[in-house]
């Protein structure tokens, strides 16, 4: 078989999952190629919030947090509701812990402890915690990266989603400097925070271990050599060509945002937006097919962290019209069904985002749906709607803004007495900050990340100075999805007959979610990256050694 290049690990995707693969296997001797279908390096992680969502880690140990295994499966237990598999759950929280503490002391990723900053559903559900199980990147400086820097991606969407840190965020909402002026900071001092932050990172200790990575490099099809992964084919400005694998291949492409017929049949979306690259588009799937591996619905599509979002038909992002995710919460704000009336806690996006999902077989449809964003201008003058930024006006053809609720109904389409009468109860619920119906501000989450917390209830306050707007609901995706390629506790691709597949593996939003299950908590999605990709990696490692010949002492030479 001829090959244009050799080496012993291709990984394909340069998110969490490819580079952890990568950056594993070049610590342990190995060759490893990152093969980019983008224009730049970081993946659907680098536009994340770069969180990771463990257990018990050793940055929270250090920092006086103490959590326990038990807790940890409890919590994700809840989550799964049934569809996760309990041994790989419990690989999850056994094994992640690890992978967590390679990044910092061997590859030397500067990561902290994000404090005060509670579990989803803390503390409803049992075995949540109030702190420590999500960690972060350090800002980064970028200059560390010399030339490299331009090929690292930040955010499309605006400085806010890679120059500020979840730490900056819990703080302001205690008192502390406001993000925005932690943002100036970070831009002026070179600095790379949240997902940008960590791709950063992790592409400076891959080009520091002599890690190959090449960026629009599309990766078309799988070599098989009797029923084993042996290399790849790819397509780049200069053509085709056979890379070989000798010890593996991991697919980390992240999901499939832009195949329509995917997310259709696979997360129940007729027509939805996303916020990820284009080239997220399922690549592993179609390629995994030819050796005999079946895509896995790995939990309900009402599960899956599907956004909640809104359209920006002017502003331009990888050349189409984009969509902006939207995280329910804030002040003089509510969400409202076509009947006028709110039908969530919309002051935390996953209650929403199931809500609007909710299919009624007595109303023969979807009675949450459509659904729209309604404020009034207090709320674009204190906090704005992205991508305008507080006392900014709204994108042109992104709402509809009227003088009165009548008028916003009309235009709309919403009942006008159903909005009127539920805006009035709203307000009225303000004046002592309970909501009565869906307990706004309840959930510790909700208020510490929407929330003002100069107001006693920080996600409450009226709707009362005109206009008012409204602005209509989007799914949105963001590279989690539902199906995915099922694997082992060792990250191997495993066929339809259950057997792993011979040189594959696959990593984050590519591996099905098995682990976790139907349910959802900020974080996973990276930590999953991270985990799998370093599993991976070791599984190949062990196997390449294995197969080393050896000398008459049985040493591999």
């Amino acid at each position: 078989m001829q090959w244009d290049l050799d080496f012993d690990i291709v990984c394909v995707g340069s998110g969490l999952g490819g580079l952890t693969a990568a950056l594993t296997a070049a610590e342990h001797g190995a060759r490893a190629i990152v093969l980019e279908k983008y224009e730049l390096l970081g993946g659907v992680s680098a536009l994340s919030s770069g969180q990771l969502w463990l257990g018990p880690n050793h940055l929270a140990e250090a920092a006086g947090i103490a959590d326990t295994e038990a807790a940890a499966e409890a919590y994700l237990g809840h989550l799964s509701q049934g569809f996760a598999t309990p041994e790989r759950r419990a690989n999850f929280i056994r094994r992640a812990p690890e992978a967590l503490r390679y990044l910092t002391d061997v590859l030397d990723v500067e990561m902290a402890v994000v404090r005060g900053l509670p579990d989803y559903y803390f503390p409803a559900v049992s075995g949540s915690q109030a702190e420590g199980r999500y960690v972060e990147v350090l800002p980064f400086p970028a200059d560390r990266l010399g030339d490299w820097a331009d090929k690292v991606l930040t955010s499309p969407y605006g400085d806010g989603y890679s120059f500020t840190t979840s730490n900056e965020w819990v703080e302001m909402q205690k008192g502390g400097t406001p993000v925005g002026v932690c943002l100036l900071r970070h831009v002026e001092a070179g600095e790379r925070c949240a997902g940008a932050g960590l791709a950063a990172a992790q592409v400076l200790a891959a080009r520091d271990r002599g890690v190959e990575m090449r960026t629009s490099t599309e990766v078309i099809d799988l070599v098989l050599d009797d029923g084993k992964v042996a290399g790849v084919i790819v397509r780049d400005a200069k053509g085709t060509h056979r890379i070989r694998a000798r010890s593996g291949v991991v697919l980390a492409t992240g999901g499939y945002d832009w195949k329509a017929d995917y997310v259709r049949a696979f997360d129940a979306l007729p027509a939805a937006g996303s916020m990820a690259p284009p080239t997220i588009s399922g690549d592993h799937i179609v390629m995994a097919a030819k050796a005999g591996v079946i895509p896995v619905p790995a939990r309900a599509p009402s599960q899956s962290p599907i956004f909640v979002g809104y359209k920006v038909p002017a502003e331009t992002v990888y050349g189409e019209p984009s969509y902006r995710m939207w995280l329910p919460g804030a002040p003089h704000c509510i969400a409202v069904n076509a009947t006028g009336h709110r039908f969530a806690n919309d002051a935390f996006y996953p209650d929403v985002a199931t809500k609007v999902a909710r299919f009624d077989g007595q109303q023969q449809g979807q009675p949450n749906w459509p659904a729209w964003i309604v404020f009034d201008q207090n709320m674009l003058d204190k906090y704005g709607m992205l991508p305008g930024w507080p006392g900014q006006p709204m994108s042109e053809g992104m709402g509809v803004t009227a003088a009165t609720l009548g008028e916003l109904a009309v235009a709309t389409g919403i009942d006008a007495v159903g909005l009127e009468a539920t805006v009035a109860r709203f307000n009225r619920f303000c004046e002592d900050g309970v909501d009565h119906d869906f307990a706004r501000g309840s959930v510790p989450w909700g208020r510490i990340m929407t929330g003002d917390p100069r107001l006693p209830n920080p996600n409450m306050a009226p709707l009362e100075k005109a206009p008012f707007h409204a602005v209509k609901i989007e799914r949105v995706t963001m590279g989690v999805p539902t199906a995915g390629l099922p694997i082992d506790i060792d990250a191997r691709v495993l066929a339809a007959d259950g057997l792993p597949v011979p040189g594959l593996y696959a990593a984050g939003n590519s591996a099905a979610w098995l682990d976790i299950g139907g349910g959802y908590n900020s974080g996973i999605a990276n930590t999953r990256g991270l985990l799998y990709g370093y599993l991976a990696a070791l599984d190949m490692v062990r196997t390449r050694r294995a197969d080393a010949p050896t000398d008459t002492q049985g040493v591999p030479a």
